[in-house]
């Protein structure tokens, strides 16, 4: 039976995951729902929706992070990703050559390709494309069960059902870990940065592609932008994760501004167009002059970070 939640049950206050404090914070959003439940549907990745529906985001006033607080209870949230629906496969090629292309910049770093593992992977696209770039043992983790259903046979094998943690794996196993739009969804990105550091062997590298807060399309769109979501626990901008890297015993290497690969009817369905109808109308103008599956590279609002396990 689909996992609902109420939006009326008791919340959760959630701690600053660099500085670790409860109080001390300033709004910037006031929780906004739509009707009484959330569902396995709200926590679908990449899902198009017409309706805005996120928790309470507030900056803390020591470090500077966003977050979501309160929350609903932890538990409830992995129950929902369990069930959550796999909606982004069309999109797969372009994330593979988004992701492909900041990998090689990492794998720089390194003395040896030979293990990865991909935290949130879905259905596995991007392990597949790291095979193809030379690394031999490759491993994801993906709470999602249509997901992993929806992987090849060949990767399937090689995805663990669940949320991430550091008891899934080796210690010093990996020569690299990547976690590209995750880190923002989990309860406690802290301890999956440190579970990170227990795995990779020593000089293994992490590389981490998040949603930017600060970026210009953020700053545009303010609380319409689709950042601001109720799959967002964490906002990271470039100083806040480089701080949270550090403060958990990584050494940051680089952090960037990243180029995504994607296509015209991606972006257009991202706008924030009001009538719905209209954005409708414009999605099929799109698909009517053949230039809906056109592909541009552009900075849309993310920042990458690579970050080194000491030798």
């Amino acid at each position: 039976m689909p996992e609902s939640i109420s939006t009326k049950q008791i919340m959760i206050n959630t701690p600053c995951a660099i500085c670790g404090r409860i109080t001390e914070t300033s709004q910037i959003y006031p929780a906004q729902f739509y009707g009484e439940i959330i569902n396995e549907e709200s926590f679908s990745a990449r899902r198009f929706y017409n309706q805005k529906i996120h928790f309470q985001v507030v900056s803390c006033l020591k470090c500077g992070l966003w977050r979501s607080d309160p929350i609903i209870d932890p538990e409830q949230i992995c129950r929902l990703y369990q069930g959550s629906k796999f909606t982004y496969g069309i999109h797969t090629k372009n994330l593979e050559k988004t992701y492909g292309h900041y990998l090689k910049k990492a794998s720089k770093y390194i003395s040896k390709s030979e293990r990865l593992l991909d935290i949130g992977c879905g259905n596995g696209f991007f392990m597949a494309e790291a095979k193809r770039q030379g690394f031999k043992d490759v491993w994801g983790v993906e709470p999602s069960i249509e997901a992993i259903e929806q992987a090849s046979d060949l990767i399937k094998p090689f995805i663990k059902l669940g949320v991430f943690s550091a008891n899934l794996f080796p210690s010093d196993y990996f020569d690299v870990i990547t976690i590209f739009q995750a880190l923002e969804h989990f309860v406690e990105p802290g301890k999956v940065i440190e579970d990170c550091l227990s795995l990779l062997k020593p000089g293994g590298v992490v590389l981490v592609i998040n949603h930017n807060i600060s970026s210009w399309p953020v700053r545009f769109l303010g609380e319409s932008s689709p950042v601001i979501d109720i799959e967002h626990l964490y906002f990271f901008n470039g100083q806040t994760m480089k701080l949270i890297f550090e403060s958990n015993g990584f050494l940051v290497k680089k952090v960037f501004r990243v180029f995504n690969r994607h296509t015209l009817g991606y972006l257009a369905s991202l706008l924030p167009i009001q009538p719905i109808w209209l954005k409708d109308y414009f999605i099929k103008f799109l698909k009517l002059v053949k230039i809906e599956q056109k592909s541009l590279i552009l900075p849309i609002g993310n920042v990458g970070l690579i970050a080194q396990k000491p030798k």
